[in-house]
């Protein structure tokens, strides 16, 4: 079958139409992808780039970071005591001891094996009464700026605080006696003031006295005493009242008897004992310990080389 020229310019026109299809198909739309894949490539490439540089400009800024909370981490470990034996916080209480400025004398000492205490800070929250009616009327009532500027800043406080922490634990158990309660009152006071030199500073050590009841015999004495007088005074002049409400004289033998004033305190001072006159309290004091942060300048050196 022979062709006529027009009919051999198409067919020749729809074979250079389907290479030319195929050579794009084939060549130029896999080209096109790969090169859709490499600008992807290149846009995370110059993303991390610029996350290197942003680090890179930031590192001494970083590094000065970490050293100013190693300082401050460090600071606040030396108030706590390093992880000790029963036999060095022996030797620590005692230390705690000469330093105390209470007349006192301490015996039967008992150290507890090492534990762990959760620390967390306490704040007061002031109760609040709550009922239907103060409820209802207080609905659109809405918080004045003061009431949200210390709400603001007791919430800045909790969050500075932040939450518990366990940390090591070691008590001292032990009897304390005084020839006052005023002596175990400012024994008490002394674990304020328990300071030890270290590194050239005066730092104030992590301990805390537990269990310190105080109890005033003479007060209660002079209060039941009073009791006692007011009791009988009431007791004699509603007898009065009531015999002279009916028109009738009190027999005598029903009036309270006389006593001469002191004569019971002379006869009780009579008995006194040793015990009347020395005070003696069962106690625990509690030494915190944490482990101390390591040093980061020998790692952040390292790591800039």
């Amino acid at each position: 079958m022979k062709l006529s020229k027009q009919e051999r310019i198409g067919v020749l026109i729809i074979a250079v139409v389907l290479i030319i299809g195929l050579g794009i198909w084939l060549y130029i739309v896999p080209k096109v992808q790969k090169v859709g894949q490499s600008n992807v490539t290149l846009d995370s490439k110059t993303q991390e780039l610029q996350a290197a540089q942003d680090k890179a400009a930031t590192k001494d800024d970083l590094k000065q970071q970490v050293l100013d909370a190693y300082e401050a981490g460090q600071n606040l470990a030396d108030m706590f005591f390093e992880e000790m034996t029963p036999y060095e916080v022996d030797a620590e209480f005692r230390a705690f001891l000469d330093q105390c400025d209470a007349d006192v004398y301490v015996e039967s000492l008992n150290i507890s094996e090492p534990s762990t205490t959760t620390l967390s800070p306490k704040y007061f929250e002031e109760k609040e009464v709550t009922y239907a009616l103060k409820t209802y009327v207080t609905q659109d009532i809405q918080p004045t700026e003061a009431e949200l500027a210390t709400e603001a800043r007791w919430q800045a406080i909790k969050d500075a605080l932040g939450s518990s922490q366990d940390v090591g634990s070691i008590t001292v158990s032990f009897d304390v006696t005084a020839l006052s309660q005023e002596e175990l009152i400012k024994f008490c006071d002394e674990v304020n003031s328990y300071f030890k030199n270290e590194n050239g500073n005066e730092t104030r050590k992590a301990i805390m006295i537990n269990g310190m009841a105080f109890s005033y015999p003479e007060n209660e004495e002079y209060y039941d005493e009073l009791k006692k007088t007011i009791e009988e005074e009431a007791e004699d002049k509603a007898l009065d009242a009531l015999y002279k409400e009916n028109n009738m004289k009190r027999p005598a033998d029903e009036k309270p008897a006389e006593n001469p004033e002191g004569a019971e305190g002379e006869e009780e001072d009579a008995r006194l004992e040793v015990s009347d006159t020395i005070y003696t309290m069962s106690s625990t004091i509690t030494f915190y310990s944490i482990e101390r942060m390591q040093d980061p300048t020998p790692q952040l050196e390292a790591q800039e080389q």
